[in-house]
């Protein structure tokens, strides 16, 4: 979101530098990206205030960190231009009244496009949006402004000039203005007349509607859209806008009356007439009020702010505050003032208590709050050992020429397939985002297996490792750390090298005292070399094994060298 620092200053009797504003914004509102001479870039990555996408929005911010004044007043919707003027509706009908809550249409006569004047023009590029006429012009600027989109269709190109809100139907297209053809799914939302889509909804209009030099009367159209739906529909045809972000971060129906009297304003400043208009409203917006407790604020920030800071810092961000109770808590405290705090209607991202006590903190300078120590017991340290043993062999094995890699928790089905497993001895997943993540891994050498196979078309040798962790479905549900590598070169016999790699890391880990068991039933032993097989074990139990892949198997991953394998059970504790 870039903020044009001209058009900024018009919306505040600033008592403080540009200087100071682009120092304060990071400090008590949002971090900033770039500055120029022209403009304020803002970091909106990852925050959900809505308000903020719009010089009105940032206005009211920028007034209440620097303790300024705005310039403008809010609308009253009693002076807004269409009413009182008994005007005729125009043709609206809106199929998915939950996908369209709010729909306007206002048809505007005796326009004349041409280029915008150079003030416009400066807005828009002060604002990253490029100039194309006055009439599209001003849709951006009041969007700007108000955080409201607004669309400008040719109305001489709308059949009876009758405007129909609905999703797409099977195989519906729609050339867009940049002049692409964009193929529909049901689940997208259109904008048509009797005949043709003319838009898709909060996301790009269409070629065939598009305002052109010969336009003389538009239907202005000013929305509010389902947010998925405009997300969904944007993603997937990668179509990212202004406009669409703004739908998707929310819109409210009292910025879109404000905006949409912004526009024909505007517009009758060029000369234009409005004829007729239509307000499909089936928004339910309420009056949002949230308790807030000194108490509270107190405890979730760190130290104590007076009350009549807390007042002070919210009544600046235009929230309403009535107190209902104060009880004491101690000999010479403020007590517990209670709070009933009316939400301003721009502020969407303010629900629960601790909202409102994070606008207190940041208000009062996050910097201000001095660190303190944690009150209470520590609590007891817990057993990395573990974690310590998995640290220390990767660290190992990187030392000794490994690569490390790290595969997926599940059985491809190439894996699946080839080495014939039973399935009903895997866990299942019971909501797969694939066919190829059906079934959770019971060892991790198949997966290195795989990546071999693909390295190998590219690299003479293959050494690799995996410190995972793999999922038994039998005899019962349990999942546990291990540890595989894999090698493979043109050595011959890569099963040596793999065992004083074994010996090598296991000098090095104390209590780690394994031992090689050459006994095996041969049938055990089917992805295995029968005589290349030993098993590893620990106290008696078996917990891994060293082994050459059998050459019938390799062969079927379109490996034609001999691969040594190694794979060990990590105790939980140590």
């Amino acid at each position: 979101m870039k903020i044009s620092i001209n058009w900024l200053e018009e919306l505040i009797n600033s008592k403080v530098s540009v200087e100071e504003i682009i120092r304060l914004l990071p400090l008590r509102t949002i971090g900033i990206k770039d500055v120029t001479d022209d403009f304020i870039e803002l970091d909106m990555k990852g925050y959900n205030r809505a308000d903020l996408l719009s010089l009105r929005g940032i206005a009211y911010e920028v007034a209440a960190i620097t303790d300024s004044k705005v310039t403008f007043a809010e609308p009253n919707p009693e002076s807004f231009t269409w009413n009182g003027k008994n005007l005729p509706e125009a043709s609206v009908k809106v199929e998915n009244p939950e996908l369209a809550p709010l729909y306007c249409i206002a048809e505007i006569s005796g326009l004349k496009v041409g280029a915008s004047p150079a003030d416009w023009v400066k807005k828009l590029a002060d604002s990253g949006i490029r100039a194309v006429n006055n009439i599209a012009d001003i849709t951006n600027l009041v969007m700007l402004e108000y955080g409201q989109p607004s669309h400008a269709f040719d109305a001489a190109t709308i059949k009876d000039q009758a405007l129909i809100v609905r999703t797409a139907k099977e195989g519906e297209n729609l050339i867009t203005l940049d002049g692409k053809t964009r193929k529909l799914l049901s689940s997208d939302l259109l904008i048509t007349d009797p005949e043709k889509a003319v838009g898709l909804a909060g996301v790009m209009g269409g070629k065939n509607s598009e305002v052109t030099e010969k336009t003389a009367e538009i239907l202005l159209e000013v929305a509010i859209f389902d947010p998925k739906t405009i997300r969904k529909t944007a993603t997937r045809l990668g179509l990212p806008s202004e406009a669409g972000t703004r739908f998707q971060h929310g819109l409210t129906g009292t910025r879109a009356f404000q905006a949409l009297n912004a526009l024909i304003r505007t517009y009758q400043q060029l000369g234009g007439k409005l004829e007729a208009i239509s307000i499909v409203d089936n928004l339910e917006e309420k009056t949002k009020t949230v308790t807030l407790t000194q108490k509270k604020v107190n405890s979730l920030i760190g130290i104590d702010i007076p009350p009549a800071e807390v007042e002070s810092s919210l009544t600046k961000l235009d929230f309403k505050l009535a107190s209902h109770s104060s009880t004491p808590i101690k000999s010479g405290s403020s007590g517990n003032v209670v709070w009933d705090v009316t939400v301003p209607y721009f502020r969407l991202d303010i629900n629960i208590e601790e909202d409102l006590i994070e606008e207190v903190a940041r208000m009062y300078g996050y910097e201000k709050i001095p660190p303190q120590e944690l009150q209470g017991k520590l609590p007891e340290k817990i057993d990395q050992s573990l974690f310590d043993l998995i640290y220390n062999l990767r660290l190992k094995f990187v030392e000794l020429g490994l690569t490390e890699v790290q595969t997926y928790s599940f059985y491809s089905t190439q894996v699946i397939n080839e080495l014939r497993m039973t399935t009903n001895d895997l866990i299942k997943i019971a909501n797969p985002i694939s066919s190829e993540t059906e079934y959770l891994r019971d060892e991790i050498w198949p997966n290195l297996l795989e990546k071999a196979a693909e390295n190998l078309k590219y690299f003479k040798e293959v050494a690799i490792f995996e410190v995972g962790k793999a999922y038994q479905a039998k005899p019962e549900l349990k999942e546990g750390y291990r540890l595989s590598i894999l090698l493979s070169d043109d050595s011959g016999d890569p099963t040596p090298e793999l065992y004083q790699i074994f010996q090598e890391t296991m000098s090095h880990l104390p209590g780690e005292k394994l031992q090689l068991h050459l006994e095996g039933e041969a049938e055990e032993r089917e992805f295995f070399h029968p005589t290349r097989f030993a098993a590893l074990e620990k106290d008696g139990k078996e917990i891994g094994f060293i082994a050459e892949i059998h050459p019938r198997i390799a062969n079927k991953f379109g490996i034609e060298k001999r691969v040594a394998v190694l794979e060990i059970k990590i105790p939980d504790r140590q």
